[in-house]
C-alpha cells in the first residue's frame, strides 16, 4: 500500500511542478513587451514612477487595481 503512496505522492509533485512552470510562462508572456505611457484602460498618463517600477505596466494604478480586482473577487461567506 505504501508503494501506491509514494506513486501518488510523485504523481501530485510532478503536477504541481508543471503547473508551476505553466504559469511562470504565462507571467513572463503577460510581462514581457514594452509598456506604455498612456492606460490602455482609461487613457490617462501613466505616472513615471509607476513606469519606472514596472517598465511594461499597460494600465494605470487605480485601473490595473481594478482589473486585479475584478479577475479576483473577494468571496465572503454567508453569514
Amino acid at each position: 500500500m505504501e508503494k501506491y503512496a509514494d506513486l501518488l505522492d510523485l504523481a501530485q509533485a510532478h503536477t504541481e511542478r508543471e503547473i508551476q512552470l505553466r504559469i511562470a510562462a504565462i507571467q513572463h508572456h503577460a510581462n514581457s513587451g514594452p509598456g506604455s505611457d498612456f492606460c490602455i484602460t482609461c487613457g490617462e498618463p501613466i505616472q513615471e514612477s509607476r513606469r519606472r517600477h514596472v517598465p511594461n505596466a499597460k494600465r494605470c494604478a487605480i485601473c490595473q487595481e481594478a482589473e486585479e480586482r475584478s479577475r479576483n473577487p473577494v468571496r465572503r461567506s454567508a453569514a
